[in-house]
């Protein structure tokens, strides 16, 4: 089962995709402006009840995700196998944003800049309550890589925690138990039911 800690980064990524969006700055970064501009749109499709799942092929990097999530064993699957994991990941991560964005409206986010990081810019922001003041803020991240179709985003880190590290935490332990295969049956179960969790 991917970890609570996993939930809670997938959990706490999608406030800042159930945004009420903010004044930004005419000489915003471009990188900032292509995750605001996205939340924008799926805050708008998930509240008047229409499907996302477009919106999310030009947010998110499925095959840099797949990769990453099982860069450890990456190179020893074949390309079937690696093509029938990045299509079960990346419904696992869309149920996740669905569910979550529904239970996150009402919060708002302060842009803090963007900065250099491995493999693209970091995105940073701070999601806050709307109804709860005393709601301690959150720090969400936003890794983004300028790919050939243009930006996407190959990681969120919420409050330190990697949404790709900890899936790669709980891949490879399944791996070590029963391999390949296991990991599959696992991903295909919860897929199967709705969630975002591995096993």
């Amino acid at each position: 089962m991917i970890a609570r800690r996993t939930f809670l980064t997938l959990a706490l990524s999608a406030l800042a995709l159930a945004v009420v969006p903010l004044a930004h700055a005419d000489d915003e970064p471009a990188t900032q402006k292509f995750v605001r501009i996205k939340q924008e749109k799926l805050t708008k499709l998930v509240k008047e009840g229409k499907p996302v799942d477009d919106v999310f092929k030009e947010v998110l990097d499925y095959q840099a995700l797949a990769e990453s999530a099982l860069i450890d064993h990456w190179s020893d699957l074949k390309d079937p196998q690696r093509e029938e994991f990045t299509g079960l990941l990346s419904q696992l991560v869309r149920n996740s944003y669905r569910k979550n964005i529904k239970k996150t409206l009402g919060y708002s986010i302060k842009y803090e800049g963007v900065s250099p990081a491995t493999g693209g810019e970091l995105v940073r922001s701070v999601a806050s309550s709307e109804t709860d003041k005393r709601e301690e803020a959150m720090h969400i991240d936003y890794l983004v890589a300028n790919k050939s179709g243009g930006l996407r985003i190959v990681d969120v880190v919420t409050e330190g925690s990697s949404m790709v590290s900890n899936y790669r935490s709980s891949f490879n332990r399944i791996m070590k138990k029963g391999g390949f295969d296991e990991v599959i049956k696992r991903m295909k179960k919860k897929a199967s039911s709705g969630s975002d969790a591995a096993d």
